[in-house]
């Protein structure tokens, strides 16, 4: 079967942007008690808590994930992970306004890897609320091949930038498990150790990469100066695992441009993004 006849495949699916969503979204990120109500803006990359479809247990593959998707290409490769991506952010989403994403599969490319055969699937978002686009969102997933047995994935690029500023944290199982209950995300490596060791062979459970990505922009967020992000792109460059000490940390390239990074003890670069920022709506 040709993979590239999926290019071009659609998915639309709408949502209400309930704010008692947003409100445990909040909670996740310590937000205050006042994150309930109509009309809030969600903040960048929030709006991966919605739009994220309620599939049939029936349906999941012992990994968690939809076996027999009618949106994504029958790859045949067992692993699936975000690879990176770029937002545009046009409008503020709020909440309690419906908005509509529209997804397109624009690209798919195979590769061979270090680990074996990869392929890559780049996937076009567009949210619109109230009749205009509000996020234009491209996301790469990767496939690939099952690890040798006793072989995981590891951080191996060091630390590019000289950080400005610097915060460390450690996510643990809790944070984990309310974020995958949040985007309905039924991976079993984000929450069953004896999955991820057993049959995937992970050390131990791995951090979702858009939860990173969040943590990166919840950091920079003091210092942003109550300005709007307008643009990220993120790479996803290595695993994080469960109980890792991580330190997020940024550097301003210029009054509107920085980059952020999250590295874990060694140095080593679990991810990288660079933003534009300093923008009015």
């Amino acid at each position: 079967m040709n993979v590239n006849e999926w290019i071009g495949n659609t998915f639309d699916i709408s949502d209400s942007m309930a704010p008692e969503q947003f409100q445990k979204f909040e909670a996740l990120m310590n937000g205050g008690p006042d994150s309930v109500g109509e009309g809030l803006e969600i903040p960048p990359c929030g709006h991966w808590i919605y739009f994220n479809p309620p599939i049939p247990q029936a349906d999941l593959g012992i990994n968690g994930h939809e076996r027999n998707s009618d949106f994504l290409p029958p790859i045949d490769l067992p692993r699936r992970m975000w690879a990176g991506g770029t937002l545009k952010f046009k409008k503020p989403l709020k909440t309690g306004i419906p908005a509509d994403k529209k997804s397109t599969i624009t690209k798919i490319e195979e590769k061979d890897g270090k680990t074996g055969r990869l392929c890559f699937v780049t996937i076009r978002h567009q949210v619109s609320s109230s009749g205009a686009v509000a996020i234009d969102e491209e996301q790469t997933l990767v496939y690939r091949e099952d690890s040798e047995k006793g072989a995981h994935p590891i951080r191996t690029k060091p630390l590019d930038i000289d950080p400005d500023w610097r915060k460390s944290t450690k996510p643990d199982s809790v944070q984990l498990f309310r974020y995958s209950a949040l985007t309905f995300n039924s991976h079993r490596i984000h929450y069953d150790q004896d999955y991820a060791r057993e049959m995937e062979g992970y050390p131990n459970v791995i951090v979702h990469a858009p939860f990173l990505v969040l943590l990166m922009l919840d950091a920079f967020k003091s210092k942003a100066d109550g300005k709007v992000i307008s643009k990220i792109q993120y790479e996803n460059l290595g695993p994080v695992y469960l109980g890792e000490q991580i330190t997020i940390c940024g550097k301003s390239v210029d009054n509107t441009k920085s980059s952020l990074r999250i590295h874990g003890p060694e140095g080593k670069l679990a991810m990288k993004a660079e933003i534009d920022w300093g923008y009015d709506w």
